[in-house]
């Protein structure tokens, strides 16, 4: 490919990425590529269609966690800082995730994100049940689904949303055995120990 040719696809890529991320999943790709200052057609020759375009941009979230999950190393807390950014994530694509269940192709694509997710998560939980962090009863699916929750509760609107995602975290840690206090704060639901 082309440098020129590649920087447009990684410009639409990052547009993309960062209107989904504002929260603007129903963008229509005709606005995406105006924003990345391309033509209708460079579009349409990098990405078949609005599903092509979210493939590459979930491929480049799923990135930015592996480089997370390589940075993290062998800690033995490693897997809830991965939990943490999955559940945010979780909530930044909560609308284009509703729209990509109602297709077959949308769901099979959300599958195998899942399927690369839960890969990157098998050592860390690992690491944290050796450490005793973690229960031992806790499957990887379990955690995925953990990330799930927290990252559904942060939409609610009972109050802010990094509130409600840190007490989202306390009471999931609760369940499996994770650390118990929010970042930078115990959290009223855990007794004070030291």
């Amino acid at each position: 490919m082309r440098k020129d040719a590649a920087r447009n696809r990684d410009r639409l890529i990052a547009v993309a990425r960062e209107c989904f991320r504002a929260g603007a999943a129903d963008i229509s790709l005709e606005d995406i590529a105006a924003k990345a200052e391309v033509g209708r057609s460079t579009l349409f020759r990098n990405f078949a269609d609005r599903l092509d375009l979210i493939r590459a941009v979930q491929a480049v979230e799923q990135e930015a966690i592996a480089e997370e999950c390589a940075r993290l190393g062998e800690r033995t807390d490693a897997l809830f800082s991965l939990m943490r950014t999955v559940a945010k994530l979780t909530f930044i694509y909560r609308a284009m995730d509703d729209a990509l269940l109602a297709s077959p192709a949308g769901k099979a694509m959300m599958l195998q994100a899942s399927r690369e997710t839960a890969l990157l998560f098998t050592g860390p939980i690992a690491r944290a049940k050796t450490a005793g962090l973690l229960r031992a009863d806790v499957t990887t699916e379990d955690i995925l689904i953990a990330c799930n929750m927290i990252g559904s509760a942060q939409g609610s609107d009972f109050e802010t949303s990094d509130v409600v995602f840190e007490r989202g975290f306390v009471l999931i840690m609760l369940g499996i055995g994770g650390p118990c206090h929010a970042v930078g704060e115990r959290s009223a639901l855990v007794p004070q120990t030291d």
